[in-house]
This record gives C-alpha cells, structure tokens and sequence, in this order.
C-alpha cells in the first residue's frame, strides 16, 4: 500500500509538520494499520484525531490525493483483501 510509509510519530511537534491538503491519512499502532481515512486538511484531520485517540494509535502516514473518497473505498478493500478484515478502529465502529 502507497500509503504505508513513510510513518511518523503521531504526536504534536510530528503532526504539525503536516500537509493542509486533502488526501488520506493512516494511523498504526506499532506495525498494525488501525485506521484509513480521508481529509480535506490532513493536518486538522490527524489533530483532531490526536486528541481522541492518541493512547490507540502511535505513527501515522498520509497520501495527498485530488480523489480520496475513491482512493480511501479502495484501500479499504486491499486491507481488507489481504488481511481478511478491515482496519481495527473501523471493525470497532462498525
């Protein structure tokens, strides 16, 4: 997956250093993806995120992209085609 690397830290100083962009975002806790989403603002997303969810999660990575709802339904599918379930946090809100 594109969107795998690089990772960074999922701390503020790190998510500061993000795109304002729109695209898509992943969070991994250690080597495990936890959760894909899309953005308007990547950098807003992972900030809103950080306050919700920073125990859950330990890296993120991102892709900007003009066409991320299409993007996310696809990665999504390849997850989940390869590991035979979907990302943790969207098997637990599901």
């Amino acid at each position: 997956m594109a969107i795998s690397e690089p990772r960074y830290r999922f701390h503020r100083v790190m998510v500061s250093g993000a795109p304002e962009s729109g695209g898509l975002f992943a969070l991994w806790r250690g080597a495990e993806m936890i959760f894909i989403g899309r953005a308007a603002s990547i950098k807003e997303a992972l900030l809103e995120r950080l306050q919700r969810m920073s125990e859950r999660a330990t890296h993120y990575s991102w892709q900007l992209s003009l066409r991320a709802t299409g993007e996310e339904a696809d990665l999504l599918r390849e997850f989940e085609r390869r590991g035979g379930a979907m990302p943790r946090l969207h098997r637990e809100t599901a």
